[in-house]
């Protein structure tokens, strides 16, 4: 039996999954291979930061009054009229001020700060040179770095990229995932049930965590019997990069994912983890480690570990991720916990934070691994170190999102 750090750090052998070019409005989640450079200043053009009027500096002082001499919209592509003494032009926000505007002879006034009058505004307040313009390249160059290799795409870096001209990128390829669910007494959600039978909640959880975080999968259901499990586990890999199972992972007679992975030539690489829930968990690796199976206890509770610890682990590994593996935060408990000397408890809490920001972690009931009644309340994991001594409120524990 091995000791959590010790599973996680096992996943790190993995060698990263092959590169694909895609644009980066298609590669939400991907992970990149290569840094995004900026291909145009930020902003690209100088332009107004409000709705209102475009006028040299030297004529932004309250109770001016001039002329308003054209209008400039967004996207406007005409050739502007340059600034001129006594002149304002209606400007519109993003929309690009005259070339020969500098931070030291233009301004852009407000609308709610003048008064109109059919040709004529007047000003209301005074402004210094520059005001509400947002100069070119005032935020980044060209060649900036945006974002960088191993950042994993999020709708806001996605963003980012594209205002800054970054149309297309080198992305690890997104890993090809089949789930494996045993068990004779599971049955699809809605199906009659005969005695001794219940649905399958390990399925769904573990397709719609991934789901959730930008993955497809396909899911089979195996029987409990040895010939189809080891049929099932080599159609899985051979058309997968990582094949995740539920159940049929300890030590029964009925277990049969780690015989039927091993006759088909899977290396193991851990068997048991010291860790509360998921102690039976399995790591194997196939084609020269390229090919990854990850056997998962069969209780839910165990799996919702197993996928927010080790399969988080795996997968960044894999994509290339720079801070591979679940993240983790302090916060204080804020009641007395159980500890175990022999395996690293990893408890469901509810997360608050109190007036001054501290991060509060309060304990769940119904932790054991075939529970998952307390997941309307649990917002984060929370570790617990083997140790004799029960933990007690005050104590400062590390924490990540469930």
């Amino acid at each position: 039996m091995i000791s959590v750090d010790e599973a996680l750090a096992a996943y790190e052998q993995l060698p990263p999954l092959p590169l694909e070019t895609l644009a980066v409005s298609a590669a939400l989640h991907r992970v990149l291979a290569t840094d995004g450079l900026a291909t145009w200043d930020l902003p690209r053009h100088s332009q107004s930061a409000l709705d209102g009027y475009v006028l040299c500096a030297a004529d932004a002082q309250a109770g001016t009054a001039l002329n308003v001499a054209g209008t400039i919209a967004a996207g406007d592509t005409r050739s502007l009229a340059p600034l001129a003494g006594g002149q304002a032009q209606r400007i519109f926000t993003g929309a690009r001020v005259p070339a020969d505007a500098t931070p030291e002879n233009a301004v852009v006034v407000a609308q709610e700060r003048v008064r109109r009058e059919d040709t004529t505004v007047t000003l209301h307040t005074s402004l210094k040179p520059g005001a509400n313009i947002r100069w070119q390249g005032e935020e980044a160059r060209a060649g900036t770095v945006v974002a960088r290799t191993g950042q994993r795409l999020t709708p806001g870096l996605v963003a980012s990229l594209l205002t800054a001209g970054v149309a297309e990128l080198a992305v690890r390829r997104s890993p090809r995932i089949t789930v494996l669910v045993s068990g004779d007494e599971l049955k699809p959600a809605g199906s009659p049930l005969a005695t001794g039978q219940i649905w399958d909640s390990n399925g769904p959880l573990v397709r719609t965590w991934l789901q959730g975080r930008g993955y497809g999968c396909t899911l089979r259901h195996l029987p409990d019997d040895l010939d189809a499990t080891r049929k099932a586990i080599g159609e899985a890999l051979a058309s997968s990069d990582v094949v995740i199972s539920t159940g049929g992972v300890s030590v029964g007679e009925k277990d049969f994912i780690i015989p039927a992975a091993e006759a088909l030539g899977v290396q193991r690489q851990f068997w048991r983890v010291a860790q509360k829930p998921g102690k039976p968990l399995y790591f194997g690796t196939a084609e020269a480690g390229r090919k990854a199976l990850l056997g998962l206890p069969g209780n839910p509770g165990a799996v919702l570990v197993g996928l927010t610890l080790h399969l988080r682990k795996l997968l960044d590994v894999l994509e290339g991720a720079s801070t591979p593996g679940a993240l983790f935060a302090r916060g204080v408990l804020t009641a007395a916990v159980q500890a175990d000397a022999q395996r690293e408890r990893l408890l469901r809490m509810r997360l608050e934070h109190d007036a001054e920001g501290r991060a509060l972690l309060h304990p769940l009931p119904h932790q054991d691994s075939h529970m998952l009644s307390n997941l309307d309340a649990a917002t984060v994991l929370v570790r617990l170190p083997l140790r004799e001594h029960d933990y007690s409120a005050g104590e400062v524990l590390l924490w990540t999102p469930l």
